[in-house]
């Protein structure tokens, strides 16, 4: 059990925090080939989108779609296509291809049961969805929030502050753990909270990246 003033909370990130994306994100590709394009593009648009708060999920959605085309007639083939195509793709691509990190299910048991409370904060919806694909249990996590759906993406304030309202804990006590600096590790800055890396490859910006087998230690030593 955490004391008081010890880290008490933990915030995971999904997709490339808790499973390796690279192979699921090959699978998408491979499987999409023609509309590599678009893929492309569709990432593009929601990577500018970071951090930018727009109250709700439909005025979101429209200025998505806005960005994505100017005509409303592509725009609702850009719509029909996320919906339709891309977003069942990466969930077959996480059923196929994705594999937890090696002791992630495990972890967050060892977490949980240690009296830390657990929350999970992504941008995408279906994350639990891609969670039972991965064979974790979502109720495992105190807290979920899927910012898109509340109009806005990390590391915006406004999920910072839903964040912590939701884990009822000060940003000090807790932890994130994510995969990507300019979302992950900016939202851990928001919220107060210390940052825990996942590098998937190349060298660490800064201390606080390290491949799996070390953040899993890092998480480990929490409970000591």
């Amino acid at each position: 059990m955490a004391s008081d003033g010890a880290i008490a909370g933990v915030v995971f990130d999904l997709d490339g925090t808790l499973y390796d994306k690279r192979p699921v994100e090959r699978f998408v590709m491979t499987r999409m080939l023609p509309a590599l394009p678009r893929l492309w593009r569709y990432t593009r648009v929601r990577t500018g989108l970071a951090g930018v708060d727009f109250d709700d999920a439909g005025t979101l959605a429209r200025e998505t779609l806005q960005r994505l085309a100017g005509d409303p007639g592509k725009q609702d083939v850009w719509r029909r296509w996320i919906a339709d195509s891309y977003e069942p793709q990466v969930l077959r691509a996480v059923e196929r291809a994705g594999r937890a990190y090696p002791g992630a299910a495990e972890l967050l048991l060892r977490l949980r049961a240690g009296g830390l409370r657990l929350g999970l904060v992504s941008d995408y919806r279906g994350a639990h969805d891609r969670l039972r694909a991965l064979g974790i249990d979502p109720s495992l996590f105190h807290f979920s929030l899927v910012t898109e759906e509340h109009g806005a993406m990390k590391p915006a304030a406004r999920m910072a502050a839903r964040t912590l309202a939701g884990m009822g804990l000060a940003g000090e006590r807790m932890v994130m753990v994510g995969d990507r600096a300019f979302a992950d590790q900016k939202f851990a800055e928001t919220c107060g909270m210390r940052f825990f890396g996942v590098l998937a490859g190349g060298d660490p910006p800064d201390p606080a990246w390290t491949p799996w087998p070390g953040v899993r230690a890092r998480l480990s030593a929490l409970l000591r």
